[in-house]
């Protein structure tokens, strides 16, 4: 039985988008509805002062705008630490999204939240990484990570390596699309784009992952290795075809070199025929 996204209400469900745009998501009554839920009775800042702030300027801000100047907003009006301004933000995370469908509509909300935290993560990593691993289950921590990982390499590819272990799918997607080399909208990861090997554990680990949604990830990721190093991706591919065959990986290789087969790159041409083959071999 599908689940609707109507059987998981939010204080923000019945917020209208005349425009379709994605930057008007994020009006003013969005942002009332916000600092109402993580600021009742106005004890930790003056809502009227922060909703006036915003009417000030978003009407001129593109969607990013918007993202940053409510963070920033949120970051100058919160008078507590770091740590408690994260903590603040659990009130309006909600349940965890048991589908992948619903992050760009349903929790579209919690944009503001994932913005906040890749400006100003990197005050203090552990409580990023422990809210990120929450926020992700409902939105995406894909963009949140990627300051962090490049501030401390070492311990986000840990984390990132713990995470592709865990038992909640959006979790396990995000060790993978948190390290994606082109993510659409995301930072550049210094490290991965110079050594894109440090992250093909991850994507061994994920490649037979029972969910579609964290293959897909995968799949893209290696697409991502094969511009920056189309020789340690085609190996890597010969190395996953000469383990246990499944066709989940096999449909993450197949996936992973589309756009190289559609330019008719006679190595990547070959490659998906041998997996086709042997896609029968398992039917």
């Amino acid at each position: 039985m599908s689940i609707k996204l109507s059987h998981f209400p939010t204080p923000f469900s019945d917020l209208k988008n005349k425009t379709g745009k994605h930057k008007d998501w994020f009006g003013l009554e969005f942002f009332q509805i916000f600092c109402e839920q993580i600021n009742a009775n106005n004890k930790l800042f003056d809502n009227k002062k922060i909703l006036s702030a915003y009417k000030k300027d978003y009407k001129k801000c593109e969607l990013k705008e918007r993202l940053n100047l409510l963070a920033e907003l949120l970051n100058n009006h919160l008078d507590m630490s770091y740590k408690k301004k994260v903590k603040t933000f659990e009130s309006v995370l909600g349940k965890p999204l048991p589908f992948e469908e619903g992050m760009f509509t349903h929790c579209f909300f919690l944009y503001p939240v994932s913005q906040f935290i890749e400006n100003y993560g990197h005050q203090d990593l552990e409580t990023s990484l422990k809210f990120i691993e929450k926020l992700t289950m409902r939105f995406t921590g894909e963009w949140a990570i990627r300051p962090l990982a490049n501030q401390n390499p070492k311990k986000v590819l840990i984390q990132m390596k713990e995470w592709s272990k865990h038992k909640n799918f959006h979790v396990r997607r995000l060790s993978s699309e948190g390290l994606r080399a082109r993510l659409p909208w995301g930072k550049k990861i210094t490290w991965i784009d110079e050594t894109p090997e440090k992250s093909l554990p991850i994507y061994t680990k994920l490649r037979n992952d029972k969910v579609l949604y964290v293959r897909r990830s995968v799949a893209n990721s290696m697409g991502d290795v094969i511009k920056i190093n189309d020789d340690l991706a085609y190996a890597t591919f010969e190395n996953w075809l000469s383990k246990r065959l499944t066709k989940n990986n096999l449909w993450v290789i197949k996936h992973a070199i589309r756009t190289p087969v559609k330019k008719g790159d006679k190595k990547y041409v070959a490659l998906k025929n041998k997996v086709t083959k042997l896609e029968k071999g398992l039917s």
